[in-house]
């Protein structure tokens, strides 16, 4: 019974027999056999099928969501017990913020690479939010959290990431005197973080009052390094990681723009299809790399 539902399953998915013996490699007769077999023994239509018309039924469609979590643990049973006579093999492609790879994951991937020689790891430099297709990375790291909402993804948090809110001295110099979020309305901004000409800034300050700002565009780019060098050379405020800055905090190459505010802090995920689970170099992939991040932060 089970086996059958597994295939009813793989059958409703593929969206005919035609297309779930290509995939499975199981003979199409014997596929449309098993099926008509489990509909007669519980005396229902699973699957309304002719040679022009393929439609599963409701009580087909549950039956095969039952199917698919069975599907899935013997999948599951079947890779545990392969990785546990074997290496991490095959290959891993990930998809990491530029600033974030520069600074600890690129490095962490080469030294991954050569720890486990028969993976072959990609790593794709992003701009930190969710990639326009998962299907091309098995694992994408992402500062945002709007990108989370997607019931066919798994996030895990591997880092939280402080901001501040920092301007050039010679910035500053020329700005209005700034005593409060509202004086930051409509002045100079690096933007990396909406891509427009306005964008609104939202600060936390140390006694957890929150504040929107809208500030202006001055210059505009995906890139968070490219943002930095800009803030550096006095093209506007921007918000920056504190651990991209803060020895330039302390040189005086950079100032807070409003002491006592912040912007709020990011947690950076990684994201996985949830309908295929990682395979071991995957897993040990994460794992390492929380356990290096935590050591280097």
């Amino acid at each position: 019974m089970h086996d059958d539902l597994a295939l009813l399953s793989l059958v409703i998915e593929a969206g005919s027999f035609t297309l779930a013996s290509n995939r499975s490699g199981i003979p199409k007769s014997r596929l449309s056999r098993r099926i008509d077999e489990l509909e007669k023994r519980l005396g229902v239509r699973l699957i309304d099928r002719s040679s022009r018309h393929f439609t599963a039924t409701p009580i087909g469609i549950e039956l095969a969501r039952r199917g698919d979590a069975i599907r899935t643990e013997g999948d599951r049973a079947l890779q545990t017990v392969q990785e546990s006579l074997s290496k991490p093999t095959g290959s891993l492609r990930i998809a990491c913020p530029s600033s974030l790879a520069e600074r600890a994951v690129a490095g962490f991937c080469i030294a991954f690479a050569i720890r486990y020689p028969l993976v072959t790891v990609t790593l794709d430099l992003s701009d930190g939010t969710k990639p326009s297709s998962m299907d091309s990375y098995d694992i994408a790291i992402i500062a945002s959290g709007s990108d989370l909402a997607d019931a066919d993804m798994i996030a895990r948090r591997i880092r939280h990431a402080e901001y501040v809110l920092v301007a050039a001295p010679s910035w500053l110099d020329r700005a209005p005197e700034i005593r409060e979020p509202a004086d930051l309305v409509d002045l100079d901004a690096i933007d990396w973080w909406a891509g427009e000409r306005h964008a609104q800034l939202r600060l936390v300050s140390d006694t957890g009052e929150e504040a929107d700002v809208r500030v202006r565009g001055r210059f505009i780019t995906n890139s968070l390094s490219v943002a930095y060098k800009s803030a550096l050379q006095g093209l506007g405020m921007a918000r920056i990681p504190i651990t991209l800055c803060r020895d330039d905090l302390r040189s005086g190459l950079l100032r807070h723009v409003l002491p006592g505010w912040r912007p709020r802090t990011v947690s950076l995920h990684a994201i996985y299809r949830s309908r295929h689970s990682l395979q071991l170099a995957g897993r040990l992939f994460l794992d390492e790399l929380m356990q290096h991040l935590r050591d280097t932060s």
